[in-house]
């Protein structure tokens, strides 16, 4: 009925006129997105960079900055443990990102080069484990830390951190893995090539979309993770960004323009890493799909 009003053979609408009431449609609600997006991330800058004098000017909101000040963040740095908070950060996703890409890597390709019996059920049940919530897991990983003597240590919660992250990493690249052809490393293997060999110069460089799209998403959970750290971590001096922000707001006098700072201290890495990643990471979940 559709169709036979608005387009097709016979439609009250030409077919070229069809495709430009389409095409303009489709700008329109794709400008519609980008401003439903953009306009919130906007906010956030222009409150940043003006002091409070500026910012409400006449009594209104200021939308856009008579003066650019970096007057917000300077008063973060210079008054806060926002730069020890962002270290803590950076060490704890760093090698969360790499131990969840390390064991993803490692145990996709066993689950899919060995024969392993119900490797398909281990792996699915690993999948299973991620959609377990973090909460959960918090009161047995504390325990498990605490008799280890783990706790308060940038280990546990790397390791917490890990444990979220890893169940989907390895089950993507075992999904990815399964759509590189063993011949490859056969082939490999006839010339005198090592499984070691065979899996570091053929597997690994097809596999580069796969462990990237998989070293994206544990940075994105290790950045922003919050309740694995809080419960691990005591020690004030070790919080990441996610857990300092609240006791920075309790140092000084936080107004709306120190906190869109931090907002935009936190959302920056996670953005860059998205700008220039964004290919390898289409292309690691839609392979590791197929």
């Amino acid at each position: 009925m559709f169709e036979r009003i608005f387009g097709g053979p016979g439609g009250l609408i030409p077919n070229p006129i069809q495709k430009r009431v389409w095409k303009v449609a489709l700008y329109v609600i794709a400008l519609l997105v980008v401003i439903f997006v953009l306009t919130p991330l906007y906010m956030m800058i222009v409150v940043a960079v003006q002091t409070p004098e500026t910012l409400f000017s006449g009594g209104q909101l200021t939308l856009i900055p008579p003066a650019l000040s970096l007057e917000n963040f300077k008063t973060l740095i210079n008054e806060t443990s926002t730069v020890s908070y962002f270290v803590n950060s950076v060490i704890i996703t760093g090698a969360s990102v790499l131990l969840s890409t390390a064991l993803a890597v490692v145990s996709g390709y066993s689950l899919t080069r060995y024969d392993l019996a119900g490797k398909s059920i281990i792996a699915r049940v690993v999948l299973f484990s991620y959609m377990i919530s973090p909460i959960v897991l918090a009161i047995p990983l504390y325990i498990i830390f605490f008799r280890l003597g783990l706790l308060n240590q940038y280990i546990s919660a790397v390791l917490a951190v890990t444990a979220i992250s890893a169940p989907f990493s390895i089950w993507l690249m075992w999904q990815y893995f399964q759509n590189i052809p063993i011949a490859y490393e056969e082939s490999a293997w006839t010339r005198g090539a090592s499984r070691w060999r065979a899996a570091r110069d053929i597997v690994l460089p097809l596999a580069r979309p796969g462990y990237i799209s998989v070293a994206i998403f544990a940075f994105a959970v290790a950045w922003n993770d919050y309740t694995m750290v809080k419960v691990v971590l005591n020690d004030q001096a070790l919080y990441p960004l996610t857990v300092g922000s609240e006791l920075i707001f309790q140092e000084v006098f936080v107004g709306w323009g120190e906190q869109m700072s931090m907002m935009l201290i936190m959302s920056f890495p996670p953005f860059l890493v998205a700008a220039f990643l964004q290919n390898y990471l289409l292309q690691g979940f839609n392979l590791g799909h197929g």
